[in-house]
């Protein structure tokens, strides 16, 4: 009975370690992590994927990021669709005006439309930058992202 209970213990002192607030897709190609920086922000540690998809495109998925120091929330934003190139072991993508799906929302989310995102993926390396569109809300309109993330 000892036995058992130290083993369950220890399984809940595991569980209790596990971070379940990682919601990237299942199906993510890579998980990079690196420092996200937002015009004159940085939130550090942030994970991207890259998925790619059978159409020749790649879906980017960004988990629980920040703009700014006063954005009260985390959010995920997902862009799926965008073009992509794949050569040797390089895999670049770009694409304009395009609409993120932001958490759990149903629909692309238009009042976050990045004016372009671009980036490449070579071997364990992603380099990342964007632009959110300019006819945004003021603390949006025009924010520049650029990220260097490694795949562990």
């Amino acid at each position: 009975m000892r036995k058992i209970i130290s083993l369950l213990s220890v399984l809940l002192l595991l569980q209790s370690c596990v971070d379940n607030s990682k919601t990237f897709p299942e199906d993510a190609d890579g998980v990079f992590y690196g420092d996200l920086i937002v015009d004159d922000y940085t939130d550090k540690h942030v994970g991207i994927s890259v998925t790619r998809c059978p159409d020749s495109t790649v879906d980017i998925f960004f988990n629980d990021v920040k703009f700014a120091t006063m954005m009260p929330v985390r959010i995920d934003i997902t862009v799926k669709g965008v073009p992509a190139n794949e050569n040797e072991d390089v895999i670049s993508f770009t694409a304009l005006n395009i609409d993120p799906y932001v958490n759990e929302k149903a629909k692309p989310q238009s009042e976050y439309r990045f004016a372009e995102i671009s980036g490449t993926v070579k071997g364990k390396e992603l380099v990342l930058s964007a632009r959110m569109a300019d006819n945004l809300k003021p603390s949006r309109a025009g924010k520049r992202f650029s990220f260097r993330g490694t795949c562990k």
